[in-house]
């Protein structure tokens, strides 16, 4: 069954019965891959995943905790029994934020340089894949040509087998996995990591890579961002 033909509000309504919130003035934040709905009149957010990602929600809302736990600033998973199943998909709750804007290339160095050094959890967090959904998605995109469908996929057997022959580098720990501005609210009390879909143990160098990315080829973070970044991280 596609996203699509699940009405959307329809999971929504019935995951929020289950988790006994009302769910008759919720407005939708984003509506995409992953949805995201907004009880204005109960301060909190509900997100729903996409059909297969149960596993996936647990981990998120045992990762919530766990950074609650180790005093990361994170954003906050409701204390209610979940994820919920609804319309065959994972959905969770969480505290809205108080106003707030992206985060700086300095706060997300900040937020990983406390992640990094937590002793990895008891619970199960995978190993960081960094081609997840990406064949998927290749073979599902409306708007290639075979020739380019065929690059693509040659590309993604390249770097596949360059991954696994990557020289050794720090040791691996709890690593976001998607660490980046857009996954750093600003709030008055200072940043707070969310986005939790993405997090396993893996070389905490990888965290690194989308800041880099953006500074040498689409010039979102500028050099001055990142050597001002870089300086903060200890040799």
């Amino acid at each position: 069954m596609t996203i699509s033909a699940v009405p959307s509000r329809s999971a929504l309504q019935e995951a929020c019965a289950v988790a006994g919130f009302d769910a008759v003035d919720a407005e939708p934040v984003r509506i995409a891959e992953n949805e995201i709905w907004r009880l204005p009149n109960q301060h909190l957010i509900v997100r729903i995943a996409r059909p297969g990602q149960w596993e996936a929600a647990v981990r998120e809302v045992r990762v919530a905790r766990w950074l609650a736990d180790n005093d990361v600033p994170a954003v906050d998973a409701l204390p209610v029994d979940q994820p919920v199943k609804a319309a065959d998909r994972p959905v969770t709750f969480w505290k809205e934020l108080p106003p707030h804007e992206n985060g700086t290339v300095l706060d997300v160095v900040n937020l990983l340089k406390r992640l990094h050094p937590l002793p990895i959890p008891e619970f199960p967090l995978g190993r960081l894949d960094p081609f997840v959904r990406i064949a998927e998605r290749i073979d599902a995109a409306a708007t290639l040509s075979e020739d380019d469908r065929d690059w693509l996929r040659r590309r993604h057997v390249e770097l596949s087998e360059q991954w696994a022959k990557r020289p050794a580098g720090l040791p691996e720990c709890v690593v976001h996995g998607d660490a980046w501005v857009g996954n750093v609210a600003r709030t008055d009390a200072g940043p707070l990591l969310m986005d939790f879909e993405r997090v396993s143990v893996g070389p905490p160098e990888w965290d690194l890579v989308s800041t880099a990315v953006k500074m040498t080829t689409t010039g979102a973070v500028s050099a001055a961002e990142y050597t001002a970044a870089r300086s903060t991280v200890p040799t």
